[in-house]
C-alpha cells in the first residue's frame, strides 16, 4: 500500500542518516534547546533587537509587545453548499510584555494579552468576545545553588520544538538542567486561577487537572539529537451526579481522564557543502489511560440534565515522521517534504498540542492541514510539500494532505469541519494548502493562507462538496 511504502522509505532515510553522519561534510553543533531566558515568548514571536527600556532600581526594565490582526473566512465547512453555512472570524490580539533582571541570574517576565474576536456564521447571530488575559508571568532563577539547574515559577510556556506534545501556557513550576550535550526539564502544572476576564472561573476542562511534564534531550552528535517525553495527567475534578441539572453544559466537565504518555523523538539535519540540506524527524508515542464520559440531555428550559457516566480503558500508539530537502545553492532555494503520521483508534494526543511545524519556510503552520486540523487519533495522514524562498525571510509553500481513518468511525477527533463521516468508509478526503509568509522586518509581518478540502466517500453523498478557507494576517512587533 502507498502508506506502508512511504513509511518504509522515510524510516530508511532517517536510519541511514543516523548511522552515516560521516558521509556528510562536518556540520555545526546542534542547538538542543532554547536557553531558559529565551523561552518566555511564543515560538513564532519576533521582537526588535533593541527593545524599549527604562531604568528601574539601577537596572534596565525592558518592555514591548505585539499587535496582531487576522481575518479568516471558511466556506462550506459542513460540506453541503445547499445549507450556506459559511463562517467569518476576525481577531485582534494585543500583547504587552516586560522583563526585569534583578541580578545576573534572576529574571521576572510579565505579559498581558487583550483579545477582541468577532465571529459570524450564516444563519446565526454575530458573536463578539472581548477579554483581558494573563499571559506568561515567570519568575526565573538561573544556576540555582551554583549548579546547572534553572528554576521557573508562574504561568509558564510549555513548548516542544514541533508542538506535537505541548505548546501551551499553564500555571506551574519547572526545573531545567543543561550541561554539554544533555538537557533535562521537568515540572508540575495546575491552574491556580482563571485566565480570562471572560471566564467565570477556572474552565471546567482545566479545573482539578494536574500534569507532570518531562523532556530529556541528548545531542549524540552535532546537529542530531534524541528526545524523550513523558506526561502524567490526573483529573481530580468533581464528577457530576446523575439527575442534577446545570444552566449550561460548559459549566461542568463531561470528560474525566486519568492517563500517561511516553514518547521518543529522533531529529537532525545534514548540511553538506554541496547538495541538499536534509532535515528529518521521527516521533513515536505510547498512551494509556481511563476515560469517564458523562451524558447530558437538554431540558425544555434550556438547562442540562446529567445522565449516566460510562468508563473505558484506552491504549494506543502514534507516529509522525518525515524528511525535508532544501537546495540553498539554487535560485529561490526550493524545498521538498514528504511525511506520514498515524494515530491508532484509541490514541489521544495530550490536549496541549498545536501540531505546528516549519518545514523550510519562515513560518510555522498546521502540520495536519490548515482547514481540517484533526487530532492524531484514529487517523493516518500522508503529506507532500514544496516551497521556495525568494527573499531572505519570505517564503511560498504548498502542501497536500491525504486523510484516512484507521478504523471507520462516525467522528474525527478535534476536526474543524462542521459535519461527521458515516462510519462506513475510511477515506476522509484530501486537503491542499498554500502559505505565504513575509518576515523581512522584525517590526512587521504579513501572512496569507488558503486551503481547500475535498471530502471522500467516508462522508454521506450529500456531504461531499468542497470546503475552502482563506486567512490573512498582519503582526506589528514593538
Amino acid at each position: 500500500m502507498l502508506h506502508s511504502r512511504i513509511t518504509s522509505t522515510l524510516l530508511a532515510s532517517i536510519a541511514w542518516g543516523m548511522v552515516m553522519p560521516s558521509a556528510w561534510a562536518q556540520p555545526q553543533p546542534l542547538a538542543t534547546s532554547t536557553a531558559p531566558s529565551q523561552t518566555l515568548g511564543e515560538r513564532d514571536d519576533r521582537r526588535p533587537d533593541a527593545p524599549m527600556s527604562f531604568n528601574l532600581g539601577g537596572r534596565e526594565l525592558q518592555w514591548g509587545g505585539s499587535w496582531e490582526v487576522s481575518d479568516e473566512r471558511r466556506k462550506n465547512f459542513d460540506l453541503n453548499r445547499a445549507r450556506a453555512r459559511d463562517r467569518h472570524v476576525r481577531e485582534h490580539e494585543l500583547k504587552l510584555e516586560a522583563r526585569h533582571h534583578f541580578d545576573a541570574r534572576t529574571l521576572l517576565f510579565m505579559q498581558v494579552v487583550g483579545l477582541d474576536e468577532t465571529r459570524q456564521t450564516q444563519g446565526d447571530a454575530k458573536q463578539r468576545r472581548r477579554a483581558l488575559e494573563r499571559g506568561r508571568m515567570v519568575w526565573q532563577r538561573e544556576r540555582l545553588f551554583e549548579t546547572p539547574w534553572t528554576l521557573q515559577l508562574g504561568r509558564l510556556a510549555w513548548l516542544d520544538r514541533r508542538a506535537w506534545w505541548w505548546d501551551e501556557d499553564l500555571d506551574g513550576v519547572r526545573l531545567r538542567w543543561n550541561e554539554n550535550a544533555w538537557q533535562l526539564e521537568t515540572g508540575v502544572a495546575r491552574e491556580w486561577a482563571k485566565v480570562s476576564t471572560a471566564d467565570a472561573g477556572i474552565t471546567a476542562e482545566q479545573k482539578g487537572v494536574t500534569r507532570w511534564f518531562g523532556q530529556a534531550t541528548w545531542a549524540w552528535t552535532p546537529r542530531h539529537a534524541v528526545d524523550g517525553f513523558w506526561l502524567v495527567h490526573r483529573d481530580a475534578s468533581t464528577r457530576p451526579v446523575e439527575g442534577d441539572s446545570f444552566e449550561n453544559q460548559s459549566s461542568v466537565d463531561s470528560t474525566d481522564l486519568q492517563a500517561q504518555w511516553l514518547g521518543l523523538r529522533s531529529r537532525g539535519e545534514w548540511r553538506p557543502q554541496d547538495g541538499p540540506r536534509l532535515t528529518y524527524w521521527a516521533d513515536l508515542a505510547f498512551f494509556s489511560g481511563q476515560e469517564r464520559l458523562t451524558a447530558f440531555a437538554e431540558q425544555a428550559d434550556g438547562s442540562q440534565l446529567v445522565g449516566s457516566t460510562t468508563a473505558r480503558r484506552l491504549r494506543g500508539q502514534a507516529l509522525d515522521l518525515g524528511i525535508t530537502g532544501a537546495w540553498p545553492q539554487l535560485p529561490f532555494r526550493p524545498s521538498l517534504t514528504a511525511a506520514y503520521a498515524r494515530g491508532s483508534r484509541d490514541f489521544r494526543q495530550t490536549g496541549l498540542q498545536e501540531n505546528k511545524v516549519r518545514f523550510a519556510g519562515v513560518k510555522r503552520w498546521q502540520r495536519y492541514g490548515e482547514l481540517m486540523q484533526p487530532e492524531l487519533s484514529n487517523v493516518a495522514i500522508t503529506t507532500f510539500g514544496a516551497g521556495v524562498r525568494w527573499l531572505d525571510n519570505t517564503s511560498l509553500e504548498f502542501t497536500t494532505h491525504e486523510f484516512r481513518q484507521v478504523e471507520a468511525a462516525t467522528s474525527v477527533r478535534a476536526s474543524r469541519l462542521g459535519t461527521s463521516p458515516e462510519g462506513t468508509n475510511t477515506a476522509l478526503g484530501r486537503e491542499w494548502n498554500v502559505l505565504v509568509a513575509v518576515r523581512e522586518s522584525k517590526h512587521v509581518e504579513f501572512l496569507f493562507k488558503a486551503a481547500q478540502f475535498k471530502p471522500g466517500p467516508a462522508f454521506a453523498p450529500n456531504r461531499r462538496d468542497k470546503a475552502h478557507s482563506l486567512e490573512a494576517g498582519v503582526v506589528v512587533n514593538f
